[in-house]
């Protein structure tokens, strides 16, 4: 089983409107003896993928192409550990279709991996494989000067590599952390124009309630009133007869 940690450039395809901004897909790969798992965090959007590549659907898309497994798998390995990118190979991470692409393009575009991917909120395990692949110790023969100077060289790429993804990871939980201070300030705006909507509502239908009341009044005046009239007139007429 290896492990490799790398950045390649994420493939845009650019309108006359939008500006050539390069994104970049951190590939964490686990090369497992049937599959090989895939983590992938996107800086464009500060989103962390997951993705498992069955080396069954290797071999079958080595068939299909017509070559040999053995150098499809090797090449397809090369593409996806290499820092940077392998020349002559894009790479497309699809949000919108959920879907992790590795396309060869040397005059036609061939797709080597074409895989779902699923969406996860721990981005903080890239960053630990990340940690544990730039120190883990390699073995090098110390009396061959190129070795060593290609092992110095990693070494400093995969500090690089590191420092770099620590610094989008805290971009990521600071947007996160100003979206939800965001939400929960609308929240309360929304909370405290409820409240204040029901106030006016309890206060209008008091206002409604005590103006009927005044306008029906009190019935018991209005038949004194009538009485006392009809038996006022009904003794005169009785002193007329």
């Amino acid at each position: 089983m290896t492990e490799h940690v790398v950045k390649v450039l994420q493939r845009t395809q650019l309108s006359h409107s939008q500006s050539d901004v390069k994104h970049f897909i951190y590939l964490h790969s686990k090369w497992l003896e049937d599959v090989t798992e895939l983590e992938l965090f996107l800086t464009s959007s500060n989103a962390s993928y997951r993705a498992t590549l069955k080396h069954d659907e290797v071999r079958s898309a080595a068939e299909d192409l017509s070559q040999p497994y053995n150098e499809f798998y090797a090449e397809c390995k090369k593409a996806l550990t290499t820092q940077m990118g392998m020349p002559g190979f894009d790479y497309d991470l699809d949000e919108q279709q959920l879907r992790f692409k590795l396309v060869k393009c040397l005059g036609f575009e061939t797709f080597y991996v074409d895989v779902p991917i699923r969406k996860i909120s721990n981005c903080h395990q890239l960053l630990d494989a990340a940690v544990e692949c730039a120190h883990q110790p390699h073995q090098i023969d110390t009396s061959d000067s190129t070795a060593v100077l290609l092992e110095t060289g990693a070494s400093q790429s995969n500090n690089e590599l590191l420092a770099e993804y620590e610094q989008y990871i805290k971009d990521a939980k600071l947007s996160e952390r100003k979206l939800l201070k965001k939400f929960i300030m609308l929240i309360n705006n929304k909370k405290q124009r409820i409240e204040e909507l029901e106030r006016k509502l309890e206060h209008r239908q008091n206002n409604t309630v005590d103006e009927a009341e005044s306008d029906v009044g009190d019935p018991d005046d209005d038949d004194d009133v009538y009485c006392g009239a009809t038996q006022a007139m009904t003794q005169r007429d009785l002193m007329q007869d």
